[in-house]
């Protein structure tokens, strides 16, 4: 926004809170606003700011350039909706330069109003085994006034059974169509573990099968100081054999001193 601009701006402003605009005020507010440009929005959001009641009654109105700004990106973001507009492709082939180019221009236009907002259409739906299961269950399709409210929530059957989707319809493979035994990990997410892997108990019961039965606290206690019984015995061992390798070595040293002393003898006389 220009100097000039801001001072047209400040001009609506001084509309509604009767202000003094002079040449400071024009500067600073296009130093403000230098990202914003003067457009039809930007006098809406003026608009909006002094047709918007204050937080408290009788307190006096006073826009600043963030208000415009605020504003202004509301109002936008209001043409655009919850969802960006659906990309409009051109005839010919287009480089990633020129298709990033285009979608910025396509958003503006639709964010401006200059142009009707596209949204994607969404194809496909459901998968079948979704569908079969939740239809096996009481549920009477996208015309049910509980709608896809159900999934993920209980629901309760024609027969008065509450039952809950998520877990009648699983993933059709892979351990994670059941919740972990081992770390209670829910359907669909991954086991508490440092690496993200998934507990042993958990593939066998997606499996089908059953764990093993956890050992109890004197079992796992036995089982424990038997592996540190063998493992102080494997250390007396190896404790012996050093000891055995040095008294070898002394052994060979005291030799060796001995034959050294008599060649010394010898050479003497």
């Amino acid at each position: 926004m220009k100097k000039s601009e801001a001072a047209k701006l400040l001009g609506h402003a001084a509309a509604f809170d009767n202000r003094t605009v002079g040449e400071v005020d024009a500067t600073a507010w296009a130093s403000a606003l230098h990202d914003v440009p003067f457009d039809d929005d930007a006098t809406a959001a003026v608009a909006r700011y002094y047709g918007t009641p204050p937080e408290r009654p009788g307190e006096r109105l006073w826009i600043q350039p963030h208000h415009v700004k605020s504003h202004r990106l509301a109002i936008r973001q209001e043409r655009l909706g919850t969802t960006l507009p659906g990309y409009v492709a051109p005839a010919e082939l287009e480089t990633g330069a020129e298709f990033i180019a285009r979608r910025k221009q396509q958003i503006d236009a639709v964010a401006s109003g200059l142009a009707p907002a596209r949204p994607v259409l969404l194809k496909g739906g459901m998968s079948r085994q979704l569908y079969d299961g939740l239809t096996a269950h009481g549920w009477q399709g996208l015309d049910d006034e509980r709608g896809l409210a159900a999934v993920g929530r209980t629901m309760v059957t024609a027969s008065g059974k509450t039952v809950d989707p998520a877990r009648v319809v699983r993933r059709q493979s892979g351990p994670l169509i059941v919740e972990c035994p081992q770390c209670a990990a829910p359907i669909g997410r991954p086991c508490k573990t440092l690496r993200n892997r998934v507990h042993g108990a958990r593939r066998l019961a997606a499996s089908g099968e059953a764990p093993a039965p956890r050992e109890s606290v004197e079992v796992a206690e036995a089982r424990r100081a038997g592996y540190l019984a063998r493992l102080a015995e494997q250390a007396r061992r190896d404790a012996l054999v050093q000891f055995a390798e040095r008294a070898q070595y002394a052994g060979d040293l005291a030799q060796l001193a001995e034959q050294a002393q008599r060649w010394q003898s010898e050479a003497a006389a």
